[in-house]
């Protein structure tokens, strides 16, 4: 009788394995292939192949914007009261943050770590920097780049009906800071959208990315401090809050959607009143998803932002910012 049980579980061992492997081959051919575009130097765009024809190596597009004044490469102080970072100063050198970029030159390729941010935090004028998703410095941009990005991915049940869900990256930036309690504080972020399917394709995105900035007790942007370098897993940083849950957190953390199309420049402001001390900003760009399901059109977006400046400065305390929490929310 044992036999015959060890017999029927290494049956269903070897059905369970052919099962995924076929759910996989089934996923890889209804998706089309995707061809590599390279913008500006080093950001990649991925364009999908809907007349029947393979892909080909990295097309190069240079979209070259019109570069601001330049200023140095120093975080200021402009008053007792307020704080500039400045990243628009093009290509810094090595960060030593453990993670990398892969930039081309005359059509080669080389992998760096001048001026990306990861998990190791890098000292910038005294402010310790952190990233998610190879945020780095473009020279064509002259500036810090973010990105976030969705398309769709199609995969088939047993039954043969597909399902459609999204395949989305995103990226941040922590910086550490003294955020005192009882004290109102204004951060104003200055921003350039770039809808790169616009730049390829000739067609708009399907949806905005999101800015979410948050106040936290220390400047790690994900637990698992391996996975920082991959652009996967942003929508993450803040599944909890937009949840519902920990609602505790919603007085420290704001969010702003990009409401217009093509080239778009912003001045973000975003105010928190903290009543505890916190000891970091977290930027983070989050693109737009749709609602996963059999038959469900799932948005195609995919942006660059620009943030060549981040400024900080302290307010008399507003205690009306914050929304007033009575009871712990429910699990």
């Amino acid at each position: 009788m044992r036999k015959i049980s060890y017999y029927l579980l290494l049956i269903f061992i070897i059905t369970s394995c052919d099962s995924k492997e076929d759910l996989s081959s089934k996923k890889q051919a209804l998706n089309n292939p995707m061809q590599l575009y390279i913008i500006n130097g080093d950001i990649e765009y991925y364009s999908e192949i809907t007349d029947g024809s393979k892909p080909k190596k990295p097309i190069f597009v240079y979209d070259i914007p019109e570069k601001t004044n330049e200023v140095t490469n120093l975080t200021s102080k402009t008053s007792e009261q307020s704080v500039t970072l400045k990243f628009d100063y093009g290509i810094g050198g090595s960060t030593k943050s453990g993670c990398t970029v892969k930039r081309y030159n005359n059509g080669n390729s080389y992998f760096t770590d001048d001026g990306v941010y990861g998990s190791i935090p890098y000292d910038k004028n005294g402010y310790l920097i952190r990233g998610f998703g190879t945020t780095h410095h473009n020279i064509y941009y002259n500036s810090l780049v973010l990105f976030a990005s969705n398309q769709e991915e199609k995969s088939t049940d047993r039954t043969g009906k597909i399902w459609h869900d999204n395949n989305n990256n995103g990226s941040a930036i922590s910086i550490e800071y003294p955020f005192k309690a009882s004290v109102t504080y204004e951060i104003s972020l200055k921003v350039t959208f770039y809808d790169n399917k616009r730049l390829i394709n000739n067609a708009y995105s399907d949806g905005y990315p999101t800015i979410f900035a948050q106040l936290k007790d220390d400047g790690v942007i994900v637990p698992d401090e391996k996975k920082s370098c991959g652009k996967n897993g942003i929508n993450n940083i803040y599944g909890y809050v937009m949840s519902g849950y920990d609602s505790y957190l919603v007085n420290y953390t704001r969010s702003y959607t990009l409401d217009s199309r093509a080239v778009i420049q912003r001045t973000i402001n975003f105010k928190f009143s903290p009543t505890e001390k916190k000891n970091a900003l977290v930027i983070s760009l989050h693109p737009f998803t749709s609602t996963p399901g059999y038959g469900t059109p799932i948005s195609t977006n995919d942006y660059t932002m620009t943030l060549p400046l981040i400024n900080i400065s302290e307010k008399p305390f507003d205690p009306s910012l914050n929304v007033e929490i009575k009871t712990p929310p429910r699990r």
